[in-house]
């Protein structure tokens, strides 16, 4: 029986706080209020990572997947969504799509820049590849020619946790203040990425948060059941030994 219970408890455990890596790539671990059986999307958080998002990304990037409507799941009522579409000419249900054009986006980066909606699930490492790639840009000239004995590809900017550390898109997140919270948060170049990535989080699993408070509910389920299969199967061979 303790068996069982202990095996449960390790299933769950490894579930929750089993790490990714990025492949070929180390990454720092980092806190996130998404993580854990009882973890959440802070709301204000995502309103900054939206913030990035809208002002720095959709420059070039989409989420195709996500409207302002969506937002209501992580707890924005429909006047606050209403509001935030409004600022950006849209309405709720319209997707987060950049304005920039295919043929301007090859022309410019050499390629079309991917959706971002499922981009932290895409990659190895998850959303702590997703904070390392946005932080991770350098422009220091010994590192890049110790890297890079011949120089970066054309058209390439170097980045330490970019598998080859040659990556086409420019540096995003290119200084502090870039943009203005809500909540008047200090828009530092760590904190932008902390937000914005997030705000990807989310985009990509909405639902996390429900199926992690499910999750928990299915393990004590699960948990009692095996405790009253054991009870009574204790009970009922008692019975048959008696005989």
């Amino acid at each position: 029986m303790k068996q069982s219970v202990l095996a449960l408890t390790l299933l769950a455990f490894t579930l929750v706080a089993t790490p990714f890596a990025a492949e070929g790539v180390k990454v720092e671990k980092q806190e996130w209020s998404f993580q854990g059986l009882r973890g959440s999307y802070d709301k204000d958080q995502l309103l900054r990572g939206y913030t990035v998002f809208t002002n720095v990304c959709m420059a070039c990037h989409s989420a195709k997947y996500v409207s302002h409507r969506d937002m209501m799941r992580a707890g924005f009522t429909e006047a606050e969504v209403q509001a935030l579409a409004k600022n950006l000419n849209m309405n709720i249900d319209q997707k987060l799509l950049t304005a920039q054009d295919n043929q301007t986006a090859v022309e410019t980066f050499g390629k079309i820049p991917p959706d971002l909606s499922l981009m932290t699930k895409a990659r190895a490492g998850l959303a702590d590849y997703t904070y390392a790639l946005l932080t991770g840009y350098s422009e220091d000239p010994e590192l890049i020619a110790h890297t890079f004995p011949k120089g970066l590809p054309a058209g390439a900017h170097y980045n330490k946790y970019f598998p080859g550390h040659a990556i086409a898109m420019p540096n995003p997140l290119t200084g502090p203040d870039m943009v203005t919270y809500h909540d008047q948060t200090p828009a530092s170049v760590e904190q932008m990425a902390k937000d914005v990535t997030l705000f990807m989080q989310w985009a990509a699993e909405p639902e996390r948060i429900e199926r992690q408070h499910m999750g928990l509910y299915v393990i004590l389920y699960l948990v009692i059941f095996t405790l009253l299969a054991y009870l009574t199967k204790r009970v009922i061979w008692k019975d048959v030994k008696g005989h």
